[in-house]
């Protein structure tokens, strides 16, 4: 898979307009509950990294994101649920495209989810 990882494509694919995909699909995942997704704002460099067992390339974006309780829910006399809450943003490369994955990965680095995947998930450097 070495020859995937080293062409220029997915990299240079891989743009801002993808995380305002990335931040509807997840808003509409109902994670976490009784909160509406209000903003992002990217913090940090993009980390590369492949999963382990088939070398799918994966960008892992660090965000900060704005919740706000739903009125009359359980977290709407939460003052902590409207502080902002770091998240890091999945996206794959499938069929020569990148694709927002749903999943919103909350309170780790782009590192500390890698480094805790297990081994399914492989940092890259390059």
């Amino acid at each position: 898979m070495r020859w995937f990882w080293n062409r220029p494509a997915p990299r240079v694919a891989f743009h801002a307009e993808l995380l305002a995909a990335w931040f509807a699909t997840a808003a509409q995942s109902g994670i976490p509950r009784g909160l509406t997704w209000v903003s992002y704002s990217d913090v940090g460099e993009v980390v590369w990294a492949k999963v382990a067992f088939d070398g799918q390339l994966l960008a892992l974006v660090p965000t900060i994101v704005q919740f706000d309780p739903i009125p009359g829910e359980a977290m709407d006399d939460v003052p902590q649920a409207r502080e902002p809450r770091a998240v890091v943003a999945v996206f794959r490369w499938i069929h020569n495209r990148w694709v927002a994955d749903a999943r919103a990965i909350f309170n780790l680095t782009p590192s500390q989810l890698i480094e805790r995947s297990g081994g399914s998930w492989i940092g890259s450097d390059r």
